[in-house]
Formats: C-alpha cells, sequence, structure tokens
C-alpha cells in the first residue's frame, strides 16, 4: 500500500487535487480522508463523501454517527511514527489541512486491462 499525505493551506486546494485524481487516476471521493481542525470542516466534505478526520481532544455527536475518526487515531492507525503524526498535527493546528489517500483505492486495480491488475491477477484464461 502506498499511502499518499499531500499539504494543504486551504480547503479549495483540496477540491482541485480531489478533482484532478478523480479525472486522471480514477480515484473515488470516498477514498479521501481530510485532516484538519475541528471548527476547520469544510462544509462540503458530507456532500461529497470525503471522510474529515478532525483533530480534537473532545468527542462530539457527530464523531458517534460517522465515520470521523480523530485524526491522531486515524493516522497511528496508517502506521505512522509518533514523530510524523507530531509533525502532521502541527502543520493541521496551524488551521490546514492534510489530504490523505492510498494508491490501492485505484479503480483501475479492478480492471484486467491495466499493468498493474495483470501483475497483481495474472493473465487472463
Amino acid at each position: 500500500m502506498m499511502l499518499h499525505i499531500e499539504k494543504y493551506d486551504t480547503d479549495n486546494e483540496i477540491l482541485e487535487r480531489v478533482d484532478q485524481l478523480k479525472t486522471e487516476q480514477d480515484y473515488y471521493e470516498e477514498y479521501f480522508h481530510v485532516i484538519g481542525l475541528e471548527d476547520k470542516e469544510p462544509d462540503w466534505t458530507d456532500y461529497m463523501g470525503l471522510v474529515y478526520n478532525p483533530h480534537s481532544n473532545s468527542t462530539t455527536f457527530k464523531d458517534i454517527f460517522t465515520n470521523n475518526v480523530k485524526a491522531e487515531k486515524y493516522l497511528e492507525a496508517r502506521g505512522l511514527e509518533s514523530d510524523l503524526i507530531s509533525s502532521y498535527l502541527k502543520f493541521v493546528e496551524e488551521g490546514r489541512f492534510l489530504l490523505v489517500y492510498n494508491s490501492d483505492s485505484l479503480k483501475q486495480n479492478d480492471r484486467r486491462d491495466s499493468v498493474e491488475a495483470t501483475i497483481q491477477k495474472g493473465p487472463e484464461e
């Protein structure tokens, strides 16, 4: 699995990047996680289908009924070292955002006509 974590200053930059990845590399919106401050969640995350992982120490009512895992726990679950997690969270504490996705999410992995699919699944019978 190739984990990608990209840093952005604004949520509009994230929208542009998500659109680019959807168009050029066949990603789906639900494969993206956005990490930011709890009170900075963009209003478009719900209707776009992106998961927002807030950075905060409190649990909100919304956290109980959604996939919103706190940012630190989410990054830990990805197997990142604690120093790297701290570095990412400091970036977020400045009011900026992280976009997280992995290349395993690519739709092309399920297609027979891609080189990656041939390598992973073997040639067609």
